[in-house]
């Protein structure tokens, strides 16, 4: 089994940034995905080429801050205070407009000097509407970049010839952030050529609590991803940890 440990949100806050880094220091984090639109990206970058990781993708998003682009030519994404709508699966944006955002998001990136690993979302939102979805594929083809793929979207992915893991789980979440969860869900999925376990591992700063409710499950996870017990279980049975430029 080649396993992936995606933290997600690098650079939303210090606290989060500087947790996930220490993770992948400290425990067994093999891979992170950056809001550009967040509060410390630019940072989180810097102090990522300072420790010389670089097995970052970008974390796309069209449901949290402010966009990239200028609010004049995305209208339909955003919010009179100029911050993307918190959106439903009903709400239909011009799709023309998420292609341009998102681009630009990955633009945004590579201008940081660090060729991406992979893609993935915020909220999962490219899950919930399939011209998103159609979108978010050409993109990765255009950058020739992996995605992050779920089940029920993986025929669209083999249609498109993106690549993935095999697996995907979002299940070391809230309650769930537990070590013998994450135990559970490793063995469940260790018979498996690829997977990749998201988690959310952070120091909780003000910031975080400010911007999201989940918050206090990330201190958890961060001690849970670093604990002797999980790596030991790892190497135990011989799981390897990779990234996804290594798939």
């Amino acid at each position: 089994m080649k396993l992936i440990i995606n933290a997600d949100d690098f650079g939303l806050t210090k606290g989060v940034s500087e947790g996930i880094l220490d993770c992948i220091e400290k425990g067994i984090v093999t891979s992170t995905t950056a809001m550009v639109n967040g509060l410390y990206f630019e940072k989180a970058i810097e102090e990522a080429k300072k420790r010389n990781f670089k097995n970052i993708g970008v974390h796309l998003t069209l449901t949290w801050g402010k966009p990239t682009l200028p609010v004049n030519k995305i209208q339909s994404l955003v919010d009179n205070k100029g911050c993307f709508y918190k959106r439903t699966s009903e709400d239909k944006p011009n799709y023309e407009e998420v292609r341009e955002e998102l681009r630009a998001q990955i633009e945004l990136f590579l201008s940081t000097g660090i060729k991406p690993t992979h893609l993935d979302g915020h909220h999962h939102f490219y899950a919930f509407d399939e011209e998103i979805l159609n979108v978010v594929l050409d993109l990765s083809r255009e950058y020739n970049l992996p995605l992050r793929g779920m089940p029920e979207l993986m025929k669209h992915y083999t249609k498109k010839g993106v690549r993935s893991t095999e697996v995907f789980t979002s299940e070391f979440y809230n309650e769930n952030a537990e070590e013998g969860k994450l135990l559970d869900i490793i063995s469940k999925y260790k018979h498996f050529n690829t997977v990749e376990i998201m988690c959310h591992p952070a120091y909780v700063d003000e910031d975080l609590i400010n911007a999201t409710s989940y918050n206090k499950h990330r201190k958890q996870e961060f001690q849970i991803l670093i604990s002797e017990k999980i790596k030991e279980f790892i190497n135990k049975e011989n799981i390897e940890l990779i990234a996804y430029n290594e798939l």
